[in-house]
């Protein structure tokens, strides 16, 4: 199925570019219209995963969010609690 598909491939780019993630956080949200930093609007599928956000123990744990694109299932972005990362 496409979520365990898009699952999987942002694993492989979360590991490949040694970003820190929870083991079993990565979990598909669902396809959404959505507004992009350009103006644009347009369906992206949503995935959730957990990071820590900070080294300190009471800090705690934040969930970004990858979007990839509806058709071509490319990385689009990564939103965080206080960031945008555009990847195309």
């Amino acid at each position: 199925m496409i979520e365990q598909k898009l699952e999987q491939k942002l694993e492989q780019f979360l590991k490949e570019n040694n970003r820190q993630y929870y083991d079993g956080s990565i979990k598909y949200k669902g396809l959404r219209e959505r507004g992009t930093p350009d103006g644009r609007v347009r369906n992206l599928h949503i995935i959730s995963y957990m990071v820590s956000i900070s080294d300190q123990p009471y800090d705690g744990d934040s969930f970004f969010y990858a979007s990839f694109d509806e058709k071509t299932h490319d990385l689009v972005g990564i939103l965080g609690p206080q960031s945008y990362e555009d990847l195309e």
